[in-house]
Parts: structure tokens; C-alpha cells; sequence
């Protein structure tokens, strides 16, 4: 009887400092590093990213958020090959041909809201996420030659797992899948169309076909921070 009353003592102890540590109304920062993968029809290769998130539990199992993720990458060369024509313009295309690939760097950012379920964890807490926000395209201006930018809406969800160091810290691992609406691939053209290859486009790697929409995958790694303690 005594061990059984023990065993009941060091439970309720047991919830009461697990309710401690998971409290409702806090709020947290998580800076966070890693990278983003495009679709191939997206015609990005993998770039480096870094992001930042701010969120206020109402519960030990719901918050709410906004991200911002900033990352810088070029666009794949394979993808927009040039087509240069020098000597005597009076014969057919010119005597001499040039094929050249092209690619220039593009910086994205995403700014988003989104709505978490995290399960309370004395060490460690998974959790999933969706939201929506805005995305921009930035070309550089030294490669462009003038500065230009495309925003359009994006959608977010992701899971990832938040591992607690005390009541304040933590890392945190997460996978997130970002979708680009009205993704247009000739946005990242670097002749914009002026030198495209029609004669032996045969000769060189096929483009995969064009969509309104790229699905990006970002991973990241973060450090989580909880002012006074909580969730």
C-alpha cells in the first residue's frame, strides 16, 4: 500500500513539473539555417537559406506564427541556352554560331503565417505546421542589368521536432514544403527570351515542361529560444 502510494506521489509530482515546463501563453524565437530544393521544372538549383520564426502558444498544443525565409541560389544553366550569331547576317543565321548556357543568381524570400500543433514533451516535442504568405523572386541587378522582382502567394506545412536543452532553449529540425503560385520559369531567363535555341535544340539536355506552380522542400536547423520558460 505505501509503495502504491509512493508510485501515485512521484506521478502527480511528475505531471506537476511536465506542467511547468509546458506553458500555455508564451512566446518563442527559433533562428534557422539549412536549404532549399526546387522541382526540377522550376529550373533553381539547391540554395542556401536562413529564416527566422516568431510564435505565441494559446496552448500547450496550438500557437500561431510568422516566418520569413531569405535564400540565395542561381538558376540552373542547362535550362536557358543562348544562341549567338557572329560574322555576315546576309548568310542563313550567320557564319558563325554560338551556343551558349546561361544562369544567373536569385534570391527568394517568403514571408508567411501558420498555425502549429506542437505535443507537449518533457525533452522532446514533434510537430506540424501549414500556413500562407507571399513569396519574392529577386534577379540581380549586376546580372539583369536593371533591378526586377516577382511576388506572388505561397502556401507552407511542414513537421519537424523540437528538442528541449532547459526550459528556454532547444534546437529544432524541421522539413517544410513551399509552394510558389503563378511561378512563371521565363521570369528567370537570363536573355529574356531574345537568344533562345530553335535550330538544334535536339543537340542539347531537354527542358522539363513548364508549370505555374513550384514545390520546394526547405530543411532546416534551428535554435529555439522561450523568454521565461514554456512550451
Amino acid at each position: 500500500m505505501k509503495l502504491a502510494l509512493r508510485a501515485v506521489a512521484l506521478l502527480a509530482l511528475s505531471a506537476g513539473a511536465l506542467e511547468a515546463q509546458v506553458q500555455p501563453r508564451s512566446f518563442s524565437v527559433t533562428t534557422r539555417v539549412g536549404s532549399m530544393s526546387s522541382e526540377r521544372a522550376a529550373s533553381m538549383d539547391r540554395a542556401g537559406l536562413v529564416g527566422l520564426d516568431t510564435e505565441y502558444s494559446f496552448t500547450r498544443w496550438f500557437g500561431v506564427g510568422a516566418t520569413v525565409d531569405v535564400a540565395r541560389g542561381n538558376t540552373r544553366r542547362e535550362d536557358f541556352v543562348a544562341r549567338y550569331r557572329y560574322g555576315n547576317a546576309s548568310v542563313g543565321g550567320g557564319d558563325t554560331i554560338f551556343y551558349q548556357y546561361l544562369s544567373q543568381p536569385v534570391t527568394t524570400i517568403n514571408l508567411g503565417a501558420y498555425g502549429v500543433l506542437r505535443a507537449p514533451s518533457n525533452k522532446f516535442a514533434p510537430f506540424v505546421m501549414a500556413g500562407i504568405g507571399t513569396y519574392s523572386l529577386f534577379l540581380d541587378a549586376q546580372v539583369a542589368g536593371r533591378a526586377e522582382r516577382k511576388v506572388e502567394m505561397s502556401y507552407l506545412a511542414g513537421a519537424g521536432v523540437w528538442y528541449r536543452f532547459s526550459e528556454s532553449t532547444g534546437i529544432q529540425l524541421d522539413v517544410r514544403a513551399l509552394q510558389m503560385q503563378k511561378y512563371d520559369r521565363t521570369f528567370l531567363d537570363p536573355s529574356k527570351g531574345r537568344l533562345p535555341n530553335t535550330v538544334f535544340p535536339e543537340d542539347f539536355p531537354e527542358v522539363p515542361a513548364a508549370k505555374n506552380t513550384a514545390l520546394n522542400t526547405v530543411i532546416s536547423l534551428g535554435f529555439r529560444y522561450i523568454p521565461g520558460g514554456g512550451n
